[in-house]
């Protein structure tokens, strides 16, 4: 078992649910066949329509180190693994454009052959995209490290410049193909390309507890609300963002002396961070294909929805194959997914599930704490704001311009929250978390890995955020 006493690994809470993540972990018990090496225990918790990860830090970087060194920074592997990952994306966008035409035309055999595929793919898509994700744990205090012996004082400003990714992220594209609709002058023209634009982007709303299929008219209502002028200034933006990044990291590397071996570290950092980032756009496009097969099982098997949503992805592969169904009323009060390593993931429902989640996911606060501290990822001046908690994205219609965005962590389903947003507060996160990326694209201060700023800051709090120093006042 993870000993709760130790420094603990939190990805989350966000919204999650069994049927969206549960592929994730699924092939853990078939990694060591493909790489040398997996995850170490992991325990996830869903609560609430939320899930939290949890493992023992330091073997979780330990092992992200071992991969790094042995498949990242060697090319030939990094290479390898990356071309063998693009080759099923590819297949993911081909059955996307066959799921979106329909799935009632299907028989139940037909249907129950065509998920069986479906599940193979989502599980070679993890086993060749868990990589990246897995290496950065190590790679980040690894990195960390031979920056802080080489230059302690401005480790902020180096780690930050070289472990930026050269490559725009699959927003900024959305972004920028979005701004150019903006000004094309032809209204039957500019109809066309946004019609285009939504059948490409659908699923920017989606998460790993929801999705949404955003229609034309969401788009068009997006469109209204910007100006030209901002949107040749965000093309500009996101034209010159690459040039920008690299022209940073050669006047950091010459002002500081940077040795090769550091510079190195840093660029295979880099491509793992905008790899991991690029993965959750196939991912979200899988969840709206898992949500199709889930709305179309449901009718044929008359199942809700809401119970299916609880099974996990090889348990709907049971449910069509011998029509084994699975009893998710205590898991939809508390479930738990513990895998231990090398060895089959267990479930656990109910009052055990919460009880034995309990040690782990409980927090001690001071909520009379003036103030508290973070790490900083995005530097910047000290500034002041109305502080607003999201913790999920779902409330993000309350983020104003010019608001403090504090939040559990942050993911792809944050951003159009993070653009409103003067700064961001994380209570999890690192160094090359998504709140920490997203934050330096859009060129705003991040303090990242708090804790506790969900807990002790309230909705509407006037706020003080030092990017210098990682600290964070109330005000009033």
């Amino acid at each position: 078992m993870i000993n709760p006493k130790k420094e603990l690994f939190k990805w989350g809470p966000i919204d999650g649910k069994p049927i969206y993540v549960s592929v994730f972990i699924e092939p853990f018990e078939i990694y060591p066949r493909f790489i040398d090496g997996t995850w170490p225990d992991l325990l996830g918790y869903f609560k609430d329509g939320k899930v939290v990860f949890i493992a023992d830090y330091p073997a979780l970087r330990k092992r992200g180190l071992s991969l790094f060194k042995k498949y990242v920074l060697k090319n030939e592997n990094l290479k390898k693994h990356h071309k063998d990952w693009v080759k099923t994306t590819k297949k993911i966008i081909k059955f996307e454009n066959k799921i979106n035409k329909g799935l009632l035309k299907f028989s139940d055999n037909e249907l129950n052959k065509l998920f069986a595929s479906f599940y193979k793919l989502d599980i070679d898509f993890w086993l060749r995209g868990f990589l990246p994700e897995l290496a950065n744990y190590g790679a980040e205090p690894f990195l960390q490290n031979k920056i802080l012996k080489f230059d302690k004082l401005n480790f902020v400003e180096i780690f930050e410049k070289l472990s930026a990714p050269e490559q725009i992220s699959f927003f900024q594209k959305e972004e920028l193909e979005f701004m150019k609709i903006k000004l094309i002058h032809d209204k039957k023209k500019q109809l066309e390309e946004l019609k285009k634009h939504q059948k490409k982007y659908y699923w920017l709303r989606n998460s790993y507890g929801f999705t949404k299929v955003l229609d034309i008219n969401f788009f068009k209502n997006e469109l209204k609300n910007i100006s030209k002028k901002d949107a040749e200034k965000k093309i500009n933006e996101i034209k010159n963002y690459v040039g920008k990044i690299k022209q940073e990291k050669k006047r950091v590397i010459k002002k500081y002396k940077i040795d090769d071996n550091i510079v190195n570290i840093a660029n295979k950092l880099a491509y793992c961070v905008w790899w991991q980032d690029l993965r959750k756009k196939f991912i979200f496009i899988g969840n709206h294909i898992i949500t199709k097969f889930i709305e179309e099982i449901s009718k044929r098997k008359k199942i809700p929805f809401k119970e299916l949503s609880y099974y996990c992805l090889n348990e709907i592969v049971e449910l069509l194959k011998e029509n084994k169904r699975v009893n998710v009323k205590e898991r939809l009060k508390d479930f738990v997914t513990y895998y231990h390593e090398r060895k089959k993931i267990k479930y656990i429902s109910g009052k055990k599930a919460a009880k034995l989640a309990k040690p782990y996911v409980e927090v001690k606060i001071n909520s009379n704490l003036k103030e508290f501290k973070g790490t900083v990822v995005s530097r910047g001046k000290t500034l002041m704001g109305k502080a607003k908690i999201l913790l999920t994205p779902r409330n993000l219609n309350k983020m104003n311009k010019g608001d403090i965005l504090v939040a559990p962590m942050t993911s792809p389903d944050y951003v159009i929250a993070m653009r409103k947003a003067s700064a961001i507060i994380t209570d999890e996160g690192g160094m090359t978390s998504h709140a920490a990326i997203v934050s330096r694209e859009l060129g705003i201060p991040c303090i990242v890995g708090t804790k506790i700023a969900t807990k002790i800051l309230k909705d509407g709090m006037l706020v003080e955020v030092d990017a210098d120093k990682g600290i964070i006042r109330k005000i009033k």
